[in-house]
Protein backbone atom coordinates (compact mmCIF):
# COMPACT_ATOMS: atom_id res chain seq x y z
CA UNK A 1 0.00 0.00 0.00
CA UNK A 2 0.82 3.55 -0.60
CA UNK A 3 1.87 5.60 2.49
CA UNK A 4 0.76 8.75 1.98
CA UNK A 5 3.38 11.97 1.58
CA UNK A 6 3.25 14.15 4.47
CA UNK A 7 5.62 15.81 2.98
CA UNK A 8 3.76 17.28 0.18
CA UNK A 9 0.76 18.65 2.34
CA UNK A 10 3.33 20.76 4.12
CA UNK A 11 4.85 22.33 1.05
CA UNK A 12 1.47 23.46 -0.39
CA UNK A 13 1.14 27.65 -0.36
CA UNK A 14 -0.17 28.81 2.71
CA UNK A 15 -2.74 30.01 0.85
CA UNK A 16 -4.33 27.01 -0.28
CA UNK A 17 -5.27 25.94 3.11
CA UNK A 18 -8.46 26.29 4.27
CA UNK A 19 -10.77 24.78 7.21
CA UNK A 20 -13.21 22.67 5.49
CA UNK A 21 -16.58 23.80 4.84
CA UNK A 22 -19.25 21.82 6.50
CA UNK A 23 -21.71 19.97 4.29
CA UNK A 24 -24.63 21.93 3.69
CA UNK A 25 -27.93 20.81 5.79
CA UNK A 26 -30.28 18.03 4.45
CA UNK A 27 -30.90 14.57 3.95
CA UNK A 28 -28.57 12.52 2.11
CA UNK A 29 -28.49 8.92 0.76
CA UNK A 30 -25.91 7.41 2.36
CA UNK A 31 -24.04 3.28 2.27
CA UNK A 32 -22.29 2.39 5.47
CA UNK A 33 -18.51 2.07 4.99
CA UNK A 34 -16.37 -1.03 6.79
CA UNK A 35 -16.93 -2.35 10.34
CA UNK A 36 -18.18 -0.18 13.19
CA UNK A 37 -16.11 1.15 15.57
CA UNK A 38 -16.26 0.67 19.19
CA UNK A 39 -14.75 2.71 21.99
CA UNK A 40 -15.39 4.83 24.93
CA UNK A 41 -16.10 8.49 25.15
CA UNK A 42 -13.13 10.54 26.34
CA UNK A 43 -15.31 12.35 28.94
CA UNK A 44 -17.21 10.52 30.69
CA UNK A 45 -15.77 6.91 29.15
CA UNK A 46 -19.10 5.78 28.11
CA UNK A 47 -18.93 2.66 25.81
CA UNK A 48 -20.02 3.86 22.09
CA UNK A 49 -20.36 1.93 18.51
CA UNK A 50 -19.43 4.23 15.65
CA UNK A 51 -20.55 3.61 12.24
CA UNK A 52 -18.99 5.61 9.09
CA UNK A 53 -21.08 6.86 6.88
CA UNK A 54 -20.63 7.48 2.91
CA UNK A 55 -23.03 9.55 1.01
CA UNK A 56 -23.52 8.80 -2.45
CA UNK A 57 -26.56 11.77 -3.23
CA UNK A 58 -28.01 14.68 -1.67
CA UNK A 59 -31.42 15.31 -1.19
CA UNK A 60 -33.84 17.33 -2.59
CA UNK A 61 -33.95 19.64 0.41
CA UNK A 62 -29.97 20.48 0.37
CA UNK A 63 -29.42 23.93 -1.16
CA UNK A 64 -27.83 22.68 -4.16
CA UNK A 65 -26.01 26.57 -4.60
CA UNK A 66 -24.57 25.42 -0.85
CA UNK A 67 -23.84 22.13 -2.12
CA UNK A 68 -22.07 23.39 -5.28
CA UNK A 69 -19.81 26.37 -2.97
CA UNK A 70 -19.16 23.67 -0.47
CA UNK A 71 -17.42 21.33 -3.30
CA UNK A 72 -14.99 23.95 -3.76
CA UNK A 73 -12.05 24.12 -2.63
CA UNK A 74 -9.30 27.12 -1.63
CA UNK A 75 -6.88 25.46 -4.27
CA UNK A 76 -9.87 25.59 -7.08
CA UNK A 77 -9.93 22.00 -6.91
CA UNK A 78 -13.53 19.80 -6.77
CA UNK A 79 -14.64 18.22 -4.09
CA UNK A 80 -16.63 15.17 -4.78
CA UNK A 81 -19.67 14.30 -1.87
CA UNK A 82 -18.65 10.75 -2.27
CA UNK A 83 -15.28 11.71 -0.86
CA UNK A 84 -16.07 12.44 2.81
CA UNK A 85 -18.17 10.39 5.39
CA UNK A 86 -20.28 11.57 8.11
CA UNK A 87 -20.22 9.59 11.61
CA UNK A 88 -22.94 7.97 13.24
CA UNK A 89 -22.15 7.74 16.85
CA UNK A 90 -24.83 5.58 19.36
CA UNK A 91 -24.10 5.72 22.83
CA UNK A 92 -24.37 2.38 25.00
CA UNK A 93 -26.63 2.84 27.87
CA UNK A 94 -29.70 1.95 29.17
CA UNK A 95 -31.07 5.30 28.19
CA UNK A 96 -29.90 5.73 24.78
CA UNK A 97 -29.46 2.11 22.90
CA UNK A 98 -32.88 3.07 21.20
CA UNK A 99 -31.27 5.20 18.97
CA UNK A 100 -29.50 2.80 17.76
CA UNK A 101 -31.46 -0.24 17.27
CA UNK A 102 -33.70 2.76 15.31
CA UNK A 103 -31.00 3.11 13.19
CA UNK A 104 -30.51 -1.06 12.52
CA UNK A 105 -34.02 -0.59 11.65
CA UNK A 106 -33.42 2.00 9.09
CA UNK A 107 -30.72 0.19 7.79
CA UNK A 108 -33.59 -2.61 6.80
CA UNK A 109 -31.83 -5.24 9.32
CA UNK A 110 -34.55 -7.62 10.42
CA UNK A 111 -34.78 -8.15 14.42
CA UNK A 112 -35.97 -11.51 13.59
CA UNK A 113 -34.67 -14.36 11.92
CA UNK A 114 -36.32 -17.69 11.39
CA UNK A 115 -38.43 -17.28 14.71
CA UNK A 116 -35.52 -16.06 16.64
CA UNK A 117 -34.53 -12.28 17.92
CA UNK A 118 -31.31 -11.24 16.91
CA UNK A 119 -29.39 -9.43 19.31
CA UNK A 120 -28.37 -5.74 18.94
CA UNK A 121 -24.54 -7.04 18.21
CA UNK A 122 -25.84 -9.54 15.53
CA UNK A 123 -27.84 -6.79 13.84
CA UNK A 124 -24.62 -4.59 13.80
CA UNK A 125 -22.79 -7.05 11.64
CA UNK A 126 -25.10 -6.56 9.19
CA UNK A 127 -24.68 -2.97 8.78
CA UNK A 128 -21.54 -2.60 6.20
CA UNK A 129 -23.06 -2.34 2.92
CA UNK A 130 -26.32 -1.32 3.99
CA UNK A 131 -27.91 2.08 2.53
CA UNK A 132 -29.87 5.07 4.93
CA UNK A 133 -31.01 8.47 4.61
CA UNK A 134 -29.20 10.50 7.21
CA UNK A 135 -30.06 14.32 7.82
CA UNK A 136 -27.33 16.26 8.65
CA UNK A 137 -27.80 19.74 10.33
CA UNK A 138 -25.13 22.76 11.80
CA UNK A 139 -24.25 22.75 15.04
CA UNK A 140 -21.55 25.92 16.52
CA UNK A 141 -18.26 24.25 17.95
CA UNK A 142 -18.57 24.53 22.31
CA UNK A 143 -16.15 27.62 21.94
CA UNK A 144 -18.56 29.36 19.06
CA UNK A 145 -15.62 29.89 17.20
CA UNK A 146 -16.73 27.34 14.19
CA UNK A 147 -20.13 25.35 12.88
CA UNK A 148 -20.05 21.80 11.88
CA UNK A 149 -22.01 19.29 10.49
CA UNK A 150 -23.41 16.56 12.47
CA UNK A 151 -26.54 13.49 12.05
CA UNK A 152 -29.39 14.43 13.53
CA UNK A 153 -31.64 11.78 12.06
CA UNK A 154 -31.52 8.71 10.24
CA UNK A 155 -34.55 7.30 7.84
CA UNK A 156 -34.92 4.09 5.64
CA UNK A 157 -33.79 4.24 2.16
CA UNK A 158 -35.96 4.85 -0.73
Amino acid sequence: MNQPNFGSILDRPSNEVERPKPVPQGTYACVVKGQPRYDKSSKKQTEFVEFTLQPISAGEDVDQEALDAWSKKASGETRNLSDTTFRATYYITEDSVWRLKKFLQDLGIEEDEDGETKSLRQMIEEAPGRQVNAFMKHRASEDGQSVFAELANTAPAE
